[in-house]
């Protein structure tokens, strides 16, 4: 094969490699996609894993003696917690921002932050909400997104991580059921983390146990995404709300909540 063969075999191979990425095989869904991975990584810098969600009360009073009664927490905290809860918030949250109403968007967000039923979880959320309001430009260069952000940043809206999320992925094309997914299945992950660093699970169980889930969170996102915004609900997860009070009163603790 001549050297001219080889470097026409090159310039179609890389062509063909650009077009790849610039053309029709990775439409704005993949661009959406890698957003996706990105607001779903851990290694996001919004501090959620700082959180427990009352599980390292729970460890401590002996509640949680193996991995069914884990699994049951989490369970807890996603259907009878976060479905009517976080979920619907971000579910109402994604419509509003694609109506372009800004007005609905901050509405949900308030209405969210009377359904906290600690200061712990408020607090937690509102924190996590407001450091990802910060990153919010770098993923999308959108007006709504900016001014969402913008109140956030002035106070004037608590700003609930939920919301920003949903907004967040809104504004990068993530679809709503997607969204709502990614909201649940991040606070099944921030349990089972607080739980292996916790010792209370290997990490392998962990991921095996996340895998298992999947029908419990498809659960959750299907009961967020049928309910509306006059039926958004505090937590019923009582054990769980008492443990993070419990656990806000604690000396020394490894997890903020």
């Amino acid at each position: 094969m001549s050297i001219l063969s080889v470097a026409l075999m090159y310039t179609i191979t890389t062509t063909r490699a650009r077009m790849n990425i610039e053309g029709s095989y990775f439409p704005m869904e993949g661009a959406a996609l890698l957003a996706l991975m990105q607001l779903a990584d851990s290694a996001l810098p919004i501090g959620r894993h700082a959180h427990a969600m009352g599980l390292e009360r729970l460890l401590r009073d002996g509640r949680v003696p193996d991995e069914n009664c884990l699994r049951q927490i989490v369970v807890s905290a996603l259907i009878h917690g976060a479905a009517r809860g976080d979920g619907a918030a971000a579910a109402l949250s994604h419509e509003a921002f694609l109506a372009g109403d800004l007005r609905e968007l901050l509405a949900v967000d308030t209405r969210l932050d009377c359904l906290k039923l600690t200061e712990a979880a408020q607090a937690a959320s509102r924190r996590c909400g407001h450091r990802l309001a910060t990153l919010a430009p770098g993923f999308a260069d959108n007006p709504m997104l900016a001014a969402f952000a913008d109140a956030i940043a002035r106070h004037e809206t608590p700003g609930h991580l939920a919301v920003v999320s949903a907004a967040v992925s809104a504004a990068c094309g993530i679809a709503q059921e997607a969204a709502v997914l990614m909201e649940l299945r991040g606070i099944a992950t921030m349990i089972l983390s607080a739980a292996v660093r916790l010792d209370a699970l290997p990490a392998k169980a962990a991921q095996t146990m996340l895998a298992g889930l999947a029908p419990e969170i498809l659960r959750a996102g299907k009961i967020a995404l049928a309910t509306p915004v006059e039926e958004l609900e505090c937590s019923a997860s009582a054990a769980i709300e008492i443990a993070m009070m419990r656990h806000a009163r604690d000396h020394g603790r490894l997890f903020a909540t």
